[in-house]
């Protein structure tokens, strides 16, 4: 069962400051990623026996050192292009393809052709592969990714359900796609779906979970269903961690219901995204007006999430953690952008020039989404 400390389990970097300190004497920019946090964290997924497969979505974070450590694991990897198969590939050469999802989204037909090649698990999220060139899938097994209707999460542009979103196959089209399936003796083994990113209620999860069952019910050849990712992190210090124990017990009730089923999860974020803070240093101070502006090294180009989907990332004041709070802040970049906003509105300490400044939930999405516009530099990474 479970492990009990699930829920329970304490935020890591509090307790590493001083090391961190010094790593930001050696390092003006760096992202530092905890490998212990991201062990406990695949621990805690593999634990559920509600589930019989997880796989580490790896657009998250594609760090070299944390894939190796993620193949040691009793876990599979979810790529979504032919360069992420190959990276994952040339790291591990010997890996088991049958531990490798691929799961595109208006891809080439050349891609599925490559994926198929390798004999991966091909995810399809449209009618127009099978419509199309449902030759290259003959006596193949796949998934369908299935868009139910309706999504969820913290912005709309991580909700990826209903028709305003470009993923999954919709309920109606479903007759054509096993039609298409029937041409070309394709069977359909799985389900899938992906309701969006930071879904804090576990009963949602098993809302989903019965809808695919319900779909799985008219294919016969279904025997996995596939609930995406999405888990939520704790993205202020204050918040709890997102309660896996009842989502297990909840899911462990279906699962005995409906035995035929297997249940997989295919989490990024919340294996990684915890795991991994920005440190980087003051430049500026500015006042205009009421407006208070504390100027970094990092910007936009590092971590665009504030800019793309408002996402929340705790900032604090590394070298004056604990002291007194007296002023509201905007933590801003370096680049020519209006959107060059990291955080506003924050509660910060008396700060000044060369102070180190923490940025965390840093572990997904940052270095995988990361550029150098404005030709600047990119943070490089360090395992603790």
């Amino acid at each position: 069962m479970i492990n009990t400390t699930t829920t329970d389990k304490s935020i890591w970097w509090p307790k590493k400051i001083t090391q961190l300190l010094e790593l930001a004497k050696k390092h003006r920019n760096i992202i530092v990623y905890d490998m212990d946090t991201i062990d406990e964290n695949v621990s805690n997924l593999v634990e559920l026996d509600s589930l019989s497969g997880v796989f580490y979505a790896m657009k998250a974070n594609y760090n070299r050192s944390i894939l190796k450590r993620l193949a040691q694991k009793n876990i599979g990897f979810e790529c979504v292009s032919p360069g992420e198969v190959r990276h994952l590939l040339e790291l591990i050469p010997h890996l088991d393809v049958r531990r490798i999802l691929f799961t595109p989204n208006f891809s080439s037909k050349e891609d599925y052709i490559f994926a198929l090649k390798l004999n991966l698990m091909i995810t399809v999220d449209s009618l127009y592969p099978l419509k199309h060139w449902g030759n290259i899938f003959s006596n193949k097994e796949i998934m369908l990714r299935i868009d139910l209707g309706e999504g969820d999460g913290h912005h709309e542009h991580v909700n990826t359900g209903g028709d305003s979103s470009k993923f999954g196959i919709t309920l109606d089209k479903l007759p054509e796609v096993q039609m298409m399936a029937d041409a070309h003796n394709i069977s359909i083994i799985g389900l899938h779906t992906h309701s969006g990113s930071g879904i804090l209620n576990a009963s949602n999860w098993i809302n989903i979970a019965n809808k695919l069952i319900g779909i799985a019910d008219s294919i016969p050849s279904v025997t996995t269903l596939n609930l995406g990712g999405g888990i939520p992190i704790r993205e202020k210090l204050t918040d709890n961690p997102f309660d896996l124990r009842q989502f297990n017990e909840l899911l462990l009730d279906l699962k005995t219901k409906y035995s035929k089923y297997k249940f997989w999860l295919e989490p990024g974020r919340y294996i990684v995204g915890e795991a991994g803070v920005i440190l980087t240093q003051v430049t500026q101070l500015k006042e205009k007006g009421e407006n208070c502006y504390i100027g970094v090294e990092i910007g936009m180009n590092t971590l665009i999430r504030p800019a793309l989907y408002g996402a929340f990332h705790e900032i604090v004041n590394l070298s004056k953690y604990g002291e007194p709070v007296n002023k509201n802040a905007t933590i801003v970049g370096p680049i020519c952008e209006s959107g060059d906003r990291l955080g506003n509105d924050r509660k910060f300490p008396s700060t000044m020039e060369s102070d180190i400044i923490l940025i965390a939930g840093a572990g997904a999405y940052v270095r995988s989404m990361a550029s150098n516009y404005n030709l600047r530099d990119i943070p490089q990474e360090v395992i603790i």
